[in-house]
Formats: C-alpha cells, sequence, structure tokens
C-alpha cells in the first residue's frame, strides 16, 4: 500500500514549528537558524531535480540526522586564554550563587522543624517526612495544607503563609541559576542563562528560556540573597510562636520550645 502524500496542512503545521523555534533564539542565533533553514531547502530542491520526477510514493524517507547541522566546535583555548582577562567577574557571579545556594539549604532545613511541630513528632521522624518529599515545592505544600489543619491562631496562620510566600519567591530566582546552562563568550564572560525546560509564553512554545546576566539581574541576585537571610532570622523568631500556638502552656515542661538552640 502506498504512502498518502504529506497534506498542506501538514505543511503549515512544520512552518508554524520553525517559526516558533526562530522566536525562541535570540540574536546572536537567529542568522545561523536561517542560515540552516536555506540549506534544508536547498538540498530538498536538489534531491527533487535528480530524482527524475519520481512521486512521493516512490522515494525512501530521509534520515533527519544527515541534515540537522551540529553546533560548532568551542575555540577553548582561545576562550580560556581570553578568560583570565575577565576572571574577577566571573568568579563575583560564582560567589553571588554560591552564596544563595548556602542561604537557601540552610533555609530550607528549617523546614524539619516546623514539620515536627506540625505533625506532632520528633525531628528524626520529621526529617524522615521532609526527605521523603524530594522538592521544595512538595515540602511547601505539605506545610500549607497541615497549617489549615492544626493551626487556628489567624495571627500565626498569617505568619506561616508569608513565610511560604518568602520561599515560593526565593525558589523561582534559585532555579534560574541552578537549573540552567549558561552561554559564554569568546572574552569567557557569562553573559545568559537557559532554562533547560520548555516554556509557554503569549499562546508561543520555546524550549529554553534565554535571560541575560546583566546589572540588574546581578542586583536581583543580591535582593534574593537578603531576603534569604531575613527569611532565616524570621524563621527562628517564629518556631517558638509555632510550638505555643501549637501545645498548650501547661502541657509544655518549661511553657518554652525546645529547639535546642539551632
Amino acid at each position: 500500500m502506498s504512502r498518502k502524500r504529506p497534506s498542506r496542512h501538514s505543511e503549515d503545521q512544520f512552518a508554524l514549528f520553525l517559526e516558533r523555534i526562530r522566536d525562541s533564539l535570540g540574536d546572536e542565533d537567529d542568522a545561523k537558524f536561517n542560515e540552516a533553514v536555506s540549506s534544508l531547502i536547498r538540498q530538498h530542491q536538489s534531491q527533487s531535480l535528480q530524482g527524475g520526477g519520481a512521486s512521493n510514493d516512490d522515494r525512501a524517507p530521509a534520515d533527519p540526522l544527515r541534515r540537522e547541522p551540529l553546533p560548532e566546535r568551542p575555540a577553548f583555548e582561545a576562550i580560556e586564554r581570553a578568560a583570565m582577562q575577565t576572571a574577577g567577574k566571573r568568579q563575583a557571579l560564582m560567589a553571588l550563587i554560591g552564596l544563595l545556594v548556602f542561604s537557601w539549604s540552610n533555609n530550607e532545613s528549617l523546614l524539619i522543624y516546623v514539620l515536627m511541630l506540625l505533625l506532632g513528632t520528633d525531628e528524626k521522624a520529621a526529617a524522615v517526612v521532609y526527605s521523603t518529599l524530594n522538592t521544595t515545592r512538595a515540602r511547601l505544600e505539605l506545610v500549607r495544607r497541615l497549617t489549615l489543619l492544626k493551626v487556628t491562631d489567624p495571627a500565626v496562620r498569617r505568619s506561616l503563609d508569608a513565610i511560604v510566600d518568602g520561599f515560593n519567591d526565593a525558589n523561582r530566582t534559585r532555579n534560574e541559576f541552578l537549573h540552567a546552562m549558561y552561554s559564554v563568550n569568546e572574552r569567557g564572560e557569562i553573559t545568559h542563562t537557559q532554562m533547560m525546560r520548555f516554556v509557554e509564553k503569549g499562546g508561543r512554545i520555546s524550549f529554553g528560556d534565554r535571560q541575560p546576566i546583566d546589572e540588574e539581574r546581578i542586583n536581583k541576585l543580591r535582593q534574593v540573597q537578603q531576603e534569604l537571610r531575613t527569611l532565616n532570622r524570621t524563621l527562628w523568631d517564629f518556631l517558638p510562636r509555632l510550638r505555643a500556638a501549637l501545645v498548650p502552656a501547661d502541657e509544655s515542661p518549661d511553657g518554652e520550645a525546645d529547639l535546642r538552640g539551632k
């Protein structure tokens, strides 16, 4: 049985697919993309002429791997030599990202004590729950739901909601830097981050949201670092309030939270 001839509808879909890929590219890559598409069109026309008028049904399907261009190998040696002149700027960025990782991990670990109080269990059992939920989103959602069940004091509930919101806000910036590919120019400068996931904006789908690392982005990193520092202090001050809201004073050994000064 012969194959059906590709429909016009299929060609339109492919054209839309190419347009979406083009929209996801930056200015630096747009010219290369256009050149690659033009090359594919020329190859297709050449193969049609050489086929001597053979029908679509008689031609063997083309191997897409033979047409897909590979990225050009970076000039590593030249980049490494030039990068010596830009090391200070690169190290400053790495230090900010390192501080983000450090502050985030210390803050998130305090959720163990929040879970310990909300679940009415000990630290080890709370740590098991924390580690079993292997995403920040799942841990925060559990805290939010337990708050609805266990916390009746409106002020304490609002404070805990604000802490969860603070985590969510900082987590967006954390994901931008921890789950991204980094673009480096010929001078060894880190110029962009590109998220390794599909992004939908305005009804268009693209792979890898690409953002420049400019002064505004650096300032955002510094701001989030300060917010995490404040969040850490807020959490430590909040834990005794949470315990008092969950455990009556006459049931606590000395009326205060036993958090071992951690």
